[in-house]
């Protein structure tokens, strides 16, 4: 690795939602399509912020690169979020480290992610927590580099996760978005009208 460049913001957006029977990424939340609300409020925190789609995604590459966003195909999305995640990180090597966020959480606080960015470093792993649950997004900072690149399948970071407990560190945020995420059409009514009703 050359001259660091700062944390990378890494924005997960290449999983099939086979439980929200449709895109779920085109989803409107206030007339806004979600991947562009969770890619904007990473943005704002981390300029260097790198979208993961999968092969196909023409349509959302182009309304992230309308907005300045960058994003990045993964060609394995299919076989799970441990290939994207790979690939999203191999795409920032001389990043100081890596913010993971996930495109179904698109009511995260940017408080919460300017703490999480400003806490991260070379041999930290953060994530945020709400009333002693952790939630997401995990930073990872550069030490991780190689163990993150080998991940590979459906259960992203978690073996790193859980190889590195004791290294974890939480921390405590009053932000329910570290929480909530849009699995269904009925999760995205219920926080539409939570957050907009």
């Amino acid at each position: 690795m050359s001259a660091l460049t700062g944390p990378c913001g890494l924005l997960l957006a290449a999983g099939q939602a086979r439980r929200f029977g449709a895109d779920k990424r085109f989803a409107l939340i206030d007339g806004e399509p979600l991947l562009l609300i969770a890619a904007r409020h990473l943005r704002a925190v981390l300029p260097d912020t790198l979208v993961v789609l999968r092969e196909g995604d023409d349509a959302l590459a182009e309304l992230l690169t309308a907005e300045g966003i960058a994003s990045t195909r993964c060609p394995q999305a299919a076989l799970g979020m441990g290939h994207s995640l790979a690939h999203g990180v191999r795409q920032r090597p001389d990043a100081d480290g890596w913010l993971i966020a996930l495109a179904d959480m698109p009511h995260l606080a940017e408080s919460t992610l300017t703490r999480l960015a400003e806490t991260l470093r070379h041999d930290v792993i953060i994530a945020p927590s709400l009333n002693g649950v952790r939630g997401h997004p995990v930073g990872f900072g550069r030490d991780y580099y190689e163990e993150l690149i080998a991940l590979s399948g459906d259960i992203g970071a978690k073996p790193l996760l859980q190889r590195h407990a004791a290294r974890v560190t939480l921390l405590p945020v009053d932000d329910a978005g570290v929480l909530e995420d849009i699995d269904t059409p009925a999760d995205l009514q219920v926080l539409a009208a939570t957050r907009f009703g």
